[in-house]
């Protein structure tokens, strides 16, 4: 297998390479940005980061994880060792998902060598640098970063191995290591290791006298027996519950095996394009692209199209078994590929127009440049924070009275317990409420929880809120008490990524008798509410309320 360049000699840096190497300056500058500013950890961060510093390596490996949280042992008990190392700080936290984010952009440069002409490859590294998904979980205590590094190191070792001439036996015995260690660092990776694998060993029996069959097989031996182990590790480490809740959760990453699957497969991938990447509408067009590429790489070098794909055939099949959801950030680690296929899809147009003109050529190259510029806007580039707890509590502890009270609604649970203390919201200056979507009249329930503070100032804090209990609070809090000023914080995201857009912090003033006997919790009119799904119910407050009466 060779590279797909212009034969150029590694040695002889052309312009391409170095454009190249421009394109990966960017990626790192912008997850160095992004690192460096420490913005708020989101919610499902601090969960990771609650069982990382109350544990003991020992711990972390073979107990599950409270909090409805799931991760690899091996990326949890490096997540301890840079928070003993280094220090109790984020940006301890988050080196490892940093430095997993910069080693996914340098191996995505061999990998885009191997498919693309030497002209597409700074297009694909350049969108690999500046896309937004990859960019923002550079930074998230999570295991989303880990899993594009593992899946393109996964890639990187069967490309290799499959080059005309056999790589050294030493490379040979680090592609089986990999195999041993690697499942245990990224969850997702079995996906690579058992569609890489699976089609290694497929290409090497039907080579010309199957000279490399037989070590082959070795390595991909190896990658099994690490993913089984890593896989019996997980089931033992997993509670019914959690897995079960999982199930919940991702329920709409899993495929439906009917006649709406191609339209829902569309939908994912496309969402990918529009949310994960940047790329404009409509996304249904890059995912055009993306079949082209894959159709035109089958005809044109059937090997590197079978490696690449193989992971995706996996992965699909799983989904659909209901095995492993693919879907939002899930998928993250199988796009550095859709990147791949489309710029498949580009270089075609680009041979074409440059075979008629050098001139043609560079235009064709300015427009298949144009979609990544674009990605650049609608605040698609860092600091990227899902809901700013620093700045709400930080403003709120300027405005406070130490005489105000503090009702937290319990979607601030997690935010609480981590930053409270630095802003001066320890436990006892605040009532985290209870999460009731599961108790027969629950809307009440919250009314019950603000009338303990009737005669005193509060201040509701809204964070990762559920609209119709925000607006049952808010209208109570408005009819029994006088609404004063709101500190309001915008969440600084893209413009169509999922997420919570605003957390705030109002104030009432419940000090007014006459006007707080004119309702009580019992007797406010509330606004009908849709009726909630079963499950929906049953399992909305798993996370949060972990934290406030340990329920579950």
């Amino acid at each position: 297998m060779k590279h797909m360049d212009s034969g150029v000699a590694p040695g002889n840096r052309t312009v391409w390479w170095w454009l190249a190497l421009l394109a990966v300056v960017v990626g790192i500058g912008l997850r160095v940005w992004q690192w460096s500013l420490g913005t708020t950890m989101f919610m499902d961060e601090l969960a990771i980061v609650h069982n990382v510093v109350t544990r003991s390596a020992g711990q972390l490996v073979s107990a599950p994880l409270v909090e409805a949280q799931v991760a690899p042992p091996l990326f949890l008990v490096v997540e301890k060792a840079c928070w003993t190392l280094f220090g109790s700080s984020e940006l301890s936290l988050r080196l490892p998902p940093l430095l997993a984010s910069v080693v996914a952009l340098l191996l995505f440069w061999p990998v885009a060598r191997h498919v693309l002409d030497e002209r597409l490859v700074p297009l694909a590294l350049l969108t690999f640098a500046v896309g937004v998904t990859f960019v923002h979980y550079s930074n998230q205590v999570k295991q989303y970063a880990s899993d594009a590094a593992v899946g393109l190191l996964i890639l990187y070792l069967a490309l290799r191995l499959r080059e005309v001439k056999l790589p050294s036996a030493h490379f040979w015995v680090l592609g089986a290591l990999a195999g041993l260690v690697l499942p245990f660092y990224s969850q997702a990776s079995l996906m690579y290791f058992a569609g890489c694998g699976a089609a290694l060993v497929l290409l090497a029996y039907f080579d010309a006298g199957r000279p490399r069959l037989r070590v082959t097989l070795t390595v991909v031996a190896a990658w099994a027996v690490g993913c089984v182990l890593s896989l019996a590790l997980a089931q033992n480490t997993l509670r019914p519950i959690d897995q079960a809740f999982m199930h919940y959760f991702w329920r709409e990453g899993m495929l439906p095996l009917n006649v709406h699957l191609p339209i829902d497969f569309t939908q994912d991938l496309a969402e990918r394009w529009a949310n994960g990447l940047g790329w404009p509408h409509p996304a249904s067009i890059w995912v055009g692209f993306t079949l082209l590429g894959v159709g035109l790489l089958w005809w044109q070098h059937r090997e590197v199209a079978l490696l690449l794909t193989a992971p995706w055939v996996l992965s699909t099949l799983a989904a659909l078994l209901h095995q492993f959801p693919l879907r939002q950030r899930l998928m993250d680690f199988l796009v550095p590929t859709l990147i791949l296929f489309v710029f498949v899809a580009f270089q075609a147009f680009v041979r074409w127009a440059w075979r008629r003109s050098a001139v043609l050529g560079g235009v064709a190259l300015g427009l298949c440049l144009l979609p990544i510029l674009y990605s650049t806007t609608r605040h698609n580039l860092p600091p990227f924070c899902v809901e700013d707890a620093k700045t709400l509590y930080a403003k709120l502890a300027q405005v406070r009275r130490p005489t105000d009270a503090v009702y937290a609604y319990y979607g601030a649970g997690q935010y609480l317990r981590w930053y409270g203390p630095q802003y001066g919201l320890r436990p006892a200056s605040y009532k985290l409420g209870h999460c009731y979507r599961h108790f027969p009249g629950a809307e009440r329930n919250y009314l019950k929880e603000v009338d303990a503070f009737r005669g005193r100032r509060v201040w509701l804090v809204m964070m990762h809120f559920d609209s119709y209990e925000e607006q049952d609070l808010n209208a109570y809090l408005s009819s029994i008490g006088q609404p004063g000023p709101r500190i309001t914080v915008l969440a600084r995201m893209p413009d169509e990524s999922v997420g919570y857009k605003v957390s705030y912090a109002q104030l009432y003033d419940l000090t007014d008798a006459k006007r707080a006997a004119r309702f009580s919790a019992a007797t406010f009119p509330l606004v009908p509410t849709p009726e909630r799904p079963a499950d929906e119910i049953c399992w909305s407050c798993y996370g949060p309320q972990a934290i406030a009466n340990n329920h579950y």
